[in-house]
């Protein structure tokens, strides 16, 4: 892990502007600072850094960066330029800065941990518009790792903002592999975190992990994860019931959007939890905004007069550069784990190229990637959570019952593969191009396992796991040996049963750029 080298000290310039007056947080990768504008001396900013950036780390950064740009919503960061410090190897987010903390942190402040449903309710009714938001735009863009320690809670205010878009993902309709790149241990797909989310803030308890649910309900038939309302007796059953539909295993038997989610949560709160009627409207999305272009010059100012126009987005602040963002390396088995209950989660949600590191230490230039949309009309309407009352929860005993019983979908409705498929690999750096074969293969129901073999010129044999989804997708896990990370496959099943997709070199919950390769694959039933 590289460790933070310089933390400027109150008063240093940087880029001869922005005058830092606080350091707000650090990771092993960069840092937040408060800074202020030296031309424009009433208007403070939340300055991000990246030190060294790698290929991956800059890309994912400069997308960020230009994502957050072009939208405009109350629940969002505005972010206003990126700059580069070429000399230092240094990349730059300027943004809205306001004084706030994550709700993780503040859940934990909490007595038992957790918050009553009314103040759940309104914290959460801003990122279940920004959400929708996201979702609205075209193309859809995916958040990817929505959890309590990426929302923001200003100190002063109503309101939550969504923070950390760093591995957020435009979708794309026609891609054909699943985009699992880091999502947080716990959490996952779009519907799926965001009632995870709530069960957590609700109960005090972040929900069973995926993989573990998955292999109980495939050695015995029952689903480990309690019902929000066990844990928390206040939690009124139908709201659990809600949550324990939002984050089933199977993404079939999902919400099929956010606003499905939201509106049977709302349909769930008894009447006696919710606000009087005039505040209780359903959720208002606005329509896509047009992407228009927004480049600039590294040297042009903020946009001043739009800070005075409108209010600016209530947005990053502390610890933006989270600790799980950047933790230290794990063991390799829970790496596997952890890899393999995202691809549950993820199963039939978000599809798109997955990558394989590159080994080069190579910098190239900061650049910021286009983000082609259609034109759409300018949002008409806001959505904007009203205030709820907010009684005082009571400790409760919390029982521990046995699991319930889960519905699983008919092995029918899943593909059935052969018991062997040959084919080639395709690394991308460097080119290397070989064959490849999945052996021995056993299939029950969604759950495959079996054995992943290579050609001269690449490394990596080994038993793997994963599974398939009833829209066709597959993936899996290649277990590690020695120094060699395991390896990750995502990919669709092919009418004529061949099957192709992309793979990556698996470390902390994402594709390591420096420990491994990436490329394509492609394999025929044998």
């Amino acid at each position: 892990m590289r460790e933070l080298q310089t933390k400027f000290p109150k008063g240093k310039v940087v880029r001869q502007r922005y005058i830092v007056e606080e350091l707000l947080g650090t990771g092993g990768f960069g840092a937040v600072y408060r800074v202020r504008d030296r031309r424009v001396k009433t208007n403070l900013f939340a300055l991000k850094e990246l030190i060294e950036p790698n290929k991956y780390e800059r890309e994912s950064f400069g997308f960020e960066c230009e994502l957050l740009r072009r939208l405009d919503h109350p629940a969002l960061p505005r972010v206003y330029r990126g700059f580069e410090d070429e000399k230092n190897n240094r990349l730059y987010m300027l943004m809205d800065y306001v004084d706030g903390i994550n709700l993780e942190k503040l859940r934990q402040r909490q007595p038992e941990k957790r918050f009553a449903l009314p103040q759940v309710l309104k914290m959460m009714a801003p990122i279940i518009a920004a959400t929708a938001y996201l979702h609205a735009q075209n193309p859809p863009i995916i958040h990817r790792d929505i959890k309590p320690a990426n929302i923001i809670v200003p100190t002063v205010g109503d309101g939550s903002v969504l923070v950390d878009f760093g591995i957020a993902k435009v979708y794309e309709l026609e891609s054909t592999t699943a985009a699992v790149r880091h999502c947080s241990p716990g959490y996952g797909a779009p519907e799926h975190s965001l009632a995870a989310t709530f069960y957590t803030i609700l109960t005090g308890t972040i929900p069973t992990d995926s993989l573990y649910r998955m292999t109980w309900l495939s050695s015995k038939g029952v689903d480990p994860l309690k019902s929000a309302h066990v844990v928390a007796p206040d939690v009124p059953p139908a709201v659990a019931d809600v949550l324990t539909r939002a984050m089933a295993i199977n993404s079939n038997d999902r919400f099929a959007t956010v606003e499905e989610f939201w509106d049977a949560l709302h349909k769930a709160v008894p009447e006696s939890l919710h606000a009087p009627p005039q505040q209780s409207a359903p959720l208002a999305l606005p329509p896509a905004l047009p992407l228009a272009d927004v480049s600039e010059t590294p040297d042009e100012a903020p946009q001043t007069p739009r800070l005075a126009e409108q209010p600016p987005a209530q947005v990053i602040v502390r610890n933006v550069l989270s600790a799980e963002a950047h933790a230290p390396r794990r063991s390799i088995l829970i790496f596997s784990l952890f890899v393999l209950a995202l691809v549950a989660l993820l199963s039939g949600a978000l599809f798109g190229g997955g990558l394989w590191p590159a080994t080069s230490s190579s910098h190239h230039a900061f650049t910021q990637k286009k983000v082609t949309t259609t034109v759409v009309a300018p949002p008409t309407a806001q959505f904007t959570p009203s205030p709820t009352p907010l009684p005082t929860p009571s400790p409760t005993p919390l029982p521990t019952p046995s699991p319930t019983p889960s519905p699983t979908p008919t092995p029918s409705s899943y593909p059935v593969l052969t018991q062997r498929y040959d084919g080639s690999i395709s690394d991308k750096d460097p080119p290397t191009d070989t064959t490849m074969s999945l052996q021995d293969i056993e299939q029950h129901g969604t759950n495959i396992t079996g054995y992943f073999s290579v050609g001269p010129g690449l490394i990596g044999d080994g038993n793997f796991a994963g599974m398939v989804t009833t829209d066709n997708k597959i993936q899996f896990l290649v277990e590690s040996h020695g120094p060699i990370l395991p390896l990750f496959f995502s990919g669709q099943i092919q009418a004529n049963r061949s099957i192709s997709g992309t793979y990556c070199s698996y470390e902390n919950n994402g594709c390591n750029y420096n420990g491994g390769g990436y490329g394509d694959w492609k394999v025929s039933a044998g």
